[in-house]
């Protein structure tokens, strides 16, 4: 039932893709409001797989690197529903869909999905609250990379003088900007929480999920100091947050096999 679940909600995500790109090339995509129909959907499956999955646990489904990319994947489609609005980004769904569905059918497609040992009492709530917030965190340092897409794909157009529907879908490009910023920020707060949570779980410095944790934590606090500093210019900026994200990326990784 799971399985089912997260297929249904890749084709959801998909589904609302092909029918973004649909109302992009018949130019009717400002007349059409129901653009977030298909990630609401893709969300409540998520949602009902994460619960599911949960219940099998007795704890928070992240046992495995299966489920740290379907809890990811929730992540950023929750935070598009809360920022995309307040940010003004109504395309964020149509560059955030297929990185969410590639997730997904990685996910499904690989021998990721590893059983784990039935805990012997109950979960720890700090460490819960740790790995959730610091995923959470994962999550807007991505759609701050897919807001540097954005930016980046903007550039290129009015660089090469392509002003067609694509381009006057998007966002002016100074808000991308500071979308890109606002979700740094948001990320490093988030981190820090996540990281503020592990305190009390008394960790050893060598921990290497600690470590690496910590490793993006810096890599991000340098990317925030930068853009607040006004160091580099808007495009260099975006694809600096582009770039950034191969650090959590990789740590996910790291995270999991540690």
């Amino acid at each position: 039932m799971d399985r089912t679940l997260l297929i249904l909600a890749t084709l959801a995500f998909l589904g609302g893709l092909v029918h973004a790109i649909v109302s992009l090339r018949a130019g009717t995509w400002r007349e059409n409001r129901w653009h977030w129909v298909p990630m609401a959907a893709g969300l409540v499956l998520q949602t009902a797989f994460l619960y599911l999955r949960g219940q099998e646990h007795g704890r928070c489904p992240l046992t495995n690197l299966f489920e740290v990319f379907i809890f990811i994947g929730w992540c950023i489609v929750l935070l598009y529903f809360l920022v995309g609005a307040t940010y003004r980004l109504s395309l964020l769904g149509v560059f955030t869909a297929p990185m969410i569905a590639l997730l997904q059918v990685l996910a499904l497609l690989s021998s990721l999905d590893k059983s784990v040992p039935a805990l012997r009492g109950p979960p720890n709530p700090w460490l819960e609250i740790h790995a959730a917030v610091s995923l959470m965190a994962y999550a807007a340092f991505a759609l701050a990379c897919i807001t540097g897409v954005m930016y980046l794909v903007q550039a290129r157009l009015l660089k090469k003088h392509r002003i067609h529907g694509l381009f006057y879908q998007l966002p002016p490009i100074h808000e991308l900007a500071k979308a890109i910023h606002r979700l740094a920020v948001l990320g490093l707060l988030l981190l820090s929480a996540g990281l503020a949570a592990s305190v009390p779980l008394h960790l050893p410095v060598s921990n290497p999920k600690l470590i690496f944790a910590w490793v993006v934590w810096g890599t991000y606090l340098a990317i925030n100091v930068v853009m607040w500093a006004r160091m580099l210019s808007a495009r260099q900026t975006a694809w600096l947050a582009v770039v950034g994200f191969v650090v959590p990326l990789v740590s996910l990784w790291i995270v999991t096999a540690a």
